[in-house]
């Protein structure tokens, strides 16, 4: 049996004090009498449960007013989903080695529960809804998609080549090209593309079904590192959904269950060609990637820009699978509709724009 809540009706005050006190939020002597329950990213294809919980303190003691509290599925497709590609162990172990190694801003963890028998796990988080979130429908202003960018590259340069990646206590970091994620995506891609095909007629083309073909036979090719490439820890979703910006330039990211190690072009890639509109990324997407540059350098890493360049255009081919699997997905509402319909322009043009079918296998 697991020593901490595994069910929302299982938390409890105590658990909650003795988290906030070893997260250094609340004081010894100071004590959680109660709280509310909000559910909160209903609906919007999370692999995990989130819940704001609204705390009242004895003799209202200082403590943070919210937390956001995270809990595995109840869905019995969505925990077979997350043990077969590690989604709960991977966030689990990014809070614990390296949230606190990382420069750019990460919600503080106060929890940080895993079991790695039954998969069960249990992160209470800052809360930090009340900074902004631009909708990736919308998409993001220039200023904001370069702080975007610096914010990525400080974390990228911080982990550069590591060291950490060779101790044994960091061998939970899987890259992106290891088993199963490339069979998984193969499988994805291949049970999609007919709901795909029937959700959104408009979208399928001549040339939409000839990337198809070829599409499975290269996913791990656009995933594997090439020789002589540097790696760092990628996000693995870096989009505006998991992005909160506050007034002060910070950009903190959220949902680590797919970071892994990889090239630096990933996160970028993936940010600029799901996240900005296709006339904003088109106007500012060199800008941006010289911003990337240059943080990178002024972190005391400097990156080959045509290196960074032609991973970059593999991850805008590879990057077509999100919208083709997220067709498959039940469209709860209209925005969820819109937001594939975007996410598969974007990635359409981006692919055309960086002639990225090249890097499809033949």
């Amino acid at each position: 049996m697991a020593t901490f809540p595994t069910q929302i009706d299982e938390v409890g005050t105590q658990w909650l004090t003795q988290s906030l006190r070893s997260g250094g939020v609340l004081a010894a002597d100071s004590q959680v009498t109660g709280f509310d329950i909000e559910p909160i990213g209903m609906g919007i294809g999370i692999m995990g449960l989130l819940y704001r919980l609204s705390l009242r303190y004895e003799n209202d003691a200082a403590g943070p007013a919210t937390v956001v509290l995270k809990l595995a599925s109840n869905d019995p497709q969505a925990r077979h989903m997350a043990r077969i590609f590690r989604f709960y162990e991977k966030e689990v172990g990014f809070y614990r080695d390296f949230a606190p190694l990382t420069p750019i801003p990460t919600t503080a963890c106060y929890a940080n529960e895993y079991d790695p028998e039954t998969d069960d796990f249990a992160l209470l988080l800052e809360d930090v809804g009340d900074a902004t979130v631009h909708s990736q429908v919308d998409g993001c202003s220039a200023d904001a998609a370069l702080a975007t960018v610096r914010n990525l590259a400080r974390h990228h340069a911080a982990f550069a080549d590591s060291a950490l990646f060779d101790d044994a206590d960091f061998a939970w970091v899987p890259f992106g090209s290891d088993s199963p994620t490339p069979e998984g995506v193969v499988q994805g891609m291949a049970d999609s593309w007919g709901p795909f095909q029937e959700s959104f007629p408009e979208l399928v083309t001549t040339e939409l079904a000839a990337i198809m073909e070829r599409f499975g036979p290269s996913v791990r090719t656009l995933l594997t590192v090439k020789e002589g490439r540097p790696i760092t820890l990628v996000h693995g979703d870096y989009r505006l959904d998991n992005l909160f910006f506050t007034a002060d330039g910070r950009v903190t990211a959220i949902d680590w269950q797919v970071c892994a190690k990889g090239p630096f072009a990933y996160d970028l890639a993936y940010f600029m060609t799901q996240s900005l509109t296709i006339d904003d990324r088109r106007a500012h997407e060199a800008a941006l990637i010289d911003a990337y540059l240059d943080e990178l350098r002024a972190a005391d890493f400097d990156h080959d820009r045509d290196m960074l360049m032609d991973d970059y255009r593999a991850t805008a081919m590879f990057c077509l699978c999100y919208p083709i699997q997220a067709g498959n997905i039940e469209l709860v509402n209209d925005r969820a509709r819109a937001l594939i319909v975007d996410m598969f322009n974007r990635a359409m043009t981006a692919i055309s724009d960086h002639n990225a079918t090249e890097f499809l296998l033949d």
